[in-house]
C-alpha cells in the first residue's frame, strides 16, 4: 500500500541533508523514514546503503544493498558494492560470485575490455572456483591477448586438477594449445596431467611480473606475429607511388594522359629507380607540365625536392598528394620532415602528430575513432603551446618510433600495452606516451601501480604513483591513478580535488569527452556539488551536446527541489526550457521539463500558476493524460467545473478514438472514487460502461446517480435516470417500476 508522499520527500531531503553535512546517524534515520512510506523506494534504499556504510556498519549495509540490487537486478555497479561488502566481511566466495554476475550485466553494456577488471577480481578473491578462470580466459581469448589466455586456461587446468575433475583440466590445457601450438608450459603442464603430479607450480611459474607486462613497445617486435614488416611510412608510400605508375604504364590506364606525358612518366622513374635526382626531377616536371596529374606523381616529386633540398616546392607536392588516402600518412611524414629542416617546428609538429593519429586509428576499435580524434585534436593545441625543446624531442620521439621496418606491428603491440594499463577504460593516445621522457618507465610504474591496486596495497601504490609523476608529471593518466587511489582510501575531498584538476586540464586541451567523464565521475562522489553539476552543464552546452546538458540541467534543478530551493528549481527548468529549443526532441523534452515545473508549482500550491504550465503541456501534446487530469483537478479546485469536465472529454475523446477502453474505465473510475458525489463523473461512467457492454456495472453506476439526483431534489433528473435503467431490464426491475410510479405521482 502506497505511503504519504510528503512525509516521503520531507524525509528524503532531511537524509540528502545530514548525508551533505556527514551526519550519517542522522540520514540513516530519515532513510528508515522514507523506507517505512515506500520500502521499494530506490533512492531511500541506495541512501541508508551509503550511511551505513560510513557509519562502519558493513552488515547492514551489505543487506540493504542486496536489496538494492533486488530493485535495480540490471544495474552491475550495484552488484559490484554488494561483492565490495562481501570482500570487506571475508565473504571471499560470495563476492566472486556476484562480481561474476556483474560481469555479465555489464559486458553486455560496456564490452569485453571493460569487464576484463571483474572477472580478474573474482579470480584473485576465489582462486579455488573455476568460473571466474573459465570466464577470463574466453574474454582475453576473444580479445586476441593469447599469452593472458592460455595463462588463465593454464590456472583453469590446475583448479580442475585439484578438484579431482582431471579431464577437465586436461580440457582446459587443450584450449591453451589451440592457441599456442608450441608453447612449452603447457606441453608440461598435459604431461603433469597425465603423470598425476600437482600443476600448482607450472601456473604459479606462468604469472608474468609487471616488467614483463609493460612490454618495450620501441623495440623490436613480438615474435609471435607473423607477416610481412612495412617499411617507414614515408618508404613504403614511395614503393606504392612507383608501383602504382609503373603498373598503369604497362597497363596503359594512362590514357588520359598524352603520349608526351607517358613518355617523360616512363623516363623519371627509370632516372628514380637508379638514384639519378636531377634528372628524375626534369622529367616529372615536364610530365606535369605535359598533363600528367597523379598523387603518385606529385609525391614522388615531393620526395625528390626534399632530396634536393629544395623544400618548398617538395612542400607545395606533398599538399597535393596528401588530398588522397593512400597517400595522406606518407605525405604528412614528408611534409612534416621538410617543415622541421626549415626549422618550423610548430608547424612541423602539427604533420607528425597528423601521422600518429592515422597510425592510432588503425589500433582501434571503431567504436573509439570519434574519441580518439578529439584526443588528438585537444593534444595538437596543447603541444603546440609547448616550448620548442620539449617539441623536438617529441618529435625525435615519434620519428624513432615510426622510422624502420615493423612500425604497424610496433604500434599494436603499444596499443595492448596502453590499454592494459588504461584506467577506467579512458583511450590513451599513442601521442601521449610518446611525449613522456621514459615511457617504458612509466608504464612499468602504471603496471605497478595496477598490481598493488589489485592486491588491496595501496600505500605502495600511491608511492610508486607519486614517483612517477616525478618522472612524467604532465602524464596525465597517472594522476588518474592517484585520484583513484584517494577514492579507495575514502579520502574523497582529496579525489574529487584531483579529479577536478584532471577535468579541467582536459577541457582546457580540447578533451572535451574525457573532460565530461571526469565531472560525471565526481558527481558520482558528490552528487550534491551544484558548481560541478554546472561546469559540466556549461561544457555539454558549449560543444552541442544539447541531450546530455539537458539532462544534467534537469539533475541540478532536481537537487535544488532536494534542497527545497524551489525558486532556484524554477529558474534551472526555465533555463533548460530555452534550451529544450535547440534539441530535435524539442517536444518531448519541453513537455518533459514543463511537467516538473507543473510539479513545483503544485507543491507551492500557486494553482493558477500549475493551470498554465499544463495548459502549455497540452498544447504541445493533446494526448498527455497527466497534463489532462491535472487540469481537470486544478479547475475543480479553482471552482472552474465546466472546464474540468472539458478536459475530462477531450481525453474520453481521444481514448475512444484510439480504442483504449480500458484507459476510459480506469480515469473515470478513478474520478468518481476520488468524487463520489458528484453526478457528472457517474453518467460518464455509466456510459462508458454501457458502451462497453458492462451492463450491472452501468446500472450499479445509474442507481448511484439516481440516488444523488433524490437527494438533491432533481425530482425530474432521477425520474430519466430510473427510466433508463428500467431500460436495461434489471433483477429487481419491479421495484424500480414502483419507485418511478411513486415519483410520477408525487
Amino acid at each position: 500500500m502506497a505511503g504519504r508522499e510528503d512525509v516521503y520527500q520531507e524525509a528524503i531531503r532531511r537524509g540528502h541533508s545530514f548525508a551533505w553535512e556527514g551526519k550519517w546517524e542522522e540520514a540513516a534515520v530519515e532513510y528508515r523514514r522514507a523506507l517505512a512510506e515506500f520500502p521499494q523506494d530506490p533512492k531511500a534504499t541506495a541512501g541508508l546503503g551509503l550511511a551505513y556504510l560510513k557509519l562502519g556498519r558493513l552488515q547492514d549495509a551489505l543487506e540493504v544493498y542486496q536489496h538494492l540490487a533486488r530493485l535495480a537486478p540490471n544495474d552491475p555497479a550495484i552488484l559490484q558494492k554488494v561483492a565490495d561488502l562481501q570482500e570487506r566481511l571475508n565473504q571471499t566466495h560470495e563476492a566472486a560470485q556476484t562480481l561474476l554476475l556483474a560481469a555479465e550485466l555489464q559486458v553486455r553494456r560496456q564490452g569485453l575490455q571493460k569487464t576484463l577488471p571483474l572477472w580478474e577480481r573474482a579470480v584473485q578473491l576465489a582462486p579455488d572456483i573455476p568460473q571466474p578462470h573459465e570466464r577470463l580466459a574466453r574474454a582475453y581469448h576473444q580479445l586476441g591477448q593469447s599469452r593472458k589466455a592460455v595463462r588463465a586456461y593454464l590456472n583453469l587446468a590446475s583448479v580442475y586438477q585439484a578438484v579431482g575433475q582431471v579431464e577437465k583440466a586436461e580440457e582446459a590445457c587443450q584450449r591453451a594449445l589451440e592457441m599456442d601450438p608450441h608453447n612449452t608450459d603447457v606441453l608440461n603442464a598435459l604431461d603433469a596431467i597425465r603423470y598425476g603430479e600437482p600443476l600448482l607450480a607450472v601456473s604459479s611459474a606462468l604469472q608474468p611480473s609487471p616488467a614483463e607486462e609493460a612490454m618495450d613497445i620501441f623495440g623490436a617486435p613480438e615474435e609471435e606475429e607473423e607477416g610481412p614488416e612495412s617499411e617507414s611510412p614515408v618508404e613504403a608510400t614511395r614503393q606504392k607511388a612507383l608501383t602504382e605508375l609503373a603498373s598503369a604504364l604497362l597497363e596503359e590506364t594512362l590514357a588520359e594522359q598524352s603520349p608526351e606525358a607517358e613518355a617523360l612518366l616512363i623516363q623519371a622513374i627509370d632516372y628514380q629507380t637508379r638514384g639519378e635526382a636531377e634528372k628524375a626531377i626534369a622529367a616529372y616536371e615536364q610530365a606535369v607540365q605535359a598533363g600528367a596529374d597523379r598523387p603518385a606523381i606529385h609525391f614522388n616529386l615531393g620526395l625528390l625536392y626534399q632530396q634536393a633540398l629544395r623544400f618548398d616546392e617538395a612542400v607545395e607536392q606533398f599538399n597535393l598528394a596528401v588530398q588522397h588516402p593512400e597517400y595522406a600518412m606518407g605525405s604528412y611524414f614528408a611534409l612534416g620532415e621538410c617543415l622541421r629542416a626549415q626549422g618550423r617546428i610548430g608547424e612541423a609538429l602539427k604533420y607528425f602528430l597528423e601521422v600518429l593519429k592515422l597510425v592510432d586509428l588503425s589500433t582501434v576499435r571503431p567504436e573509439q575513432a570519434e574519441e580518439l580524434l578529439q584526443v588528438y585534436d585537444g593534444l595538437t593545441a596543447s603541444y603546440t603551446a609547448k616550448d620548442e625543446e620539449t617539441i623536438i624531442q617529441f618529435i625525435n620521439a615519434l620519428v624513432e618510433f615510426l622510422s624502420g621496418k615493423g612500425w604497424e606491428r610496433k604500434a599494436q603491440k603499444a596499443r595492448r600495452q596502453l590499454d592494459s594499463v588504461a584506467e577506467d577504460g579512458r583511450l590513451v593516445s599513442l601521442a601521449e606516451i610518446l611525449a613522456v621522457p621514459n615511457p617504458e618507465q612509466v608504464l612499468e610504474s602504471l603496471a605497478l601501480i595496477r598490481q598493488y591496486q589489485q592486491q588491496g596495497m595501496l600505500y605502495t601504490a600511491k608511492e610508486e604513483c607519486f614517483w612517477a609523476i616525478q618522472q612524467a608529471p604532465d602524464y596525465l593518466p597517472l594522476h588518474l591513478y592517484l585520484a583513484n587511489i584517494f577514492l579507495q582510501e575514502n579520502e574523497l575531498e582529496r579525489a574529487v580535488a584531483k579529479y577536478l584538476a584532471i577535468a579541467d586540464t582536459y577541457s582546457v586541451r580540447g578533451e572535451v569527452h574525457q573532460a565530461m567523464r571526469l565531472y560525471r565521475q565526481v558527481l558520482e562522489i558528490a552528487p550534491m556539488d551544484l558548481d560541478v553539476r554546472t561546469r559540466l552543464i556549461e561544457l555539454l552546452v558549449s560543444h552541442g551536446e544539447v541531450e546530455q546538458a539537458l539532462e544534467e540541467y534537469l539533475a541540478l534543478a532536481n537537487t535544488y527541489f532536494e534542497l527545497a530551493q524551489m525558486e532556484r528549481a524554477r529558474s534551472t527548468y526555465q533555463e533548460a526550457l530555452q534550451l529544450a529549443s535547440r534539441s530535435p526532441n524539442e517536444k518531448a523534452w519541453k513537455v518533459r521539463i514543463l511537467h516538473r515545473l507543473g510539479d513545483i508549482d503544485m507543491q507551492l500550491i500557486d494553482w493558477r500558476q500549475a493551470v498554465k504550465v499544463y495548459q502549455q503541456i497540452c498544447q504541445l501534446d493533446p494526448e498527455d493524460e497527466k497534463a489532462r487530469l491535472r487540469l481537470m483537478t486544478l479547475y475543480t479546485r479553482l471552482g472552474r467545473r465546466q472546464d474540468a469536465l472539458s478536459q475530462l472529454d477531450t481525453l474520453l475523446a481521444a481514448y475512444r478514438a484510439q480504442g483504449k477502453t480500458q484507459k476510459i474505465h480506469a480515469v473515470l473510475e478513478e474520478a468518481v472514487e476520488n468524487h463520489p458525489d458528484d453526478q457528472d463523473l457517474r453518467k460518464r461512467l455509466a456510459r462508458a460502461y454501457l458502451e462497453s457492454g458492462m451492463r450491472e456495472k452501468a446500472i450499479e453506476q445509474l442507481d448511484a446517480l439516481g440516488e444523488l439526483q433524490l437527494e438533491a431534489g432533481r425530482i425530474q433528473e432521477a425520474i430519466v435516470t430510473i427510466r433508463a435503467i428500467i431500460a436495461l431490464n434489471p433483477e429487481n426491475v419491479e421495484a424500480y417500476r414502483q419507485l418511478l410510479g411513486q415519483l410520477m405521482s408525487s
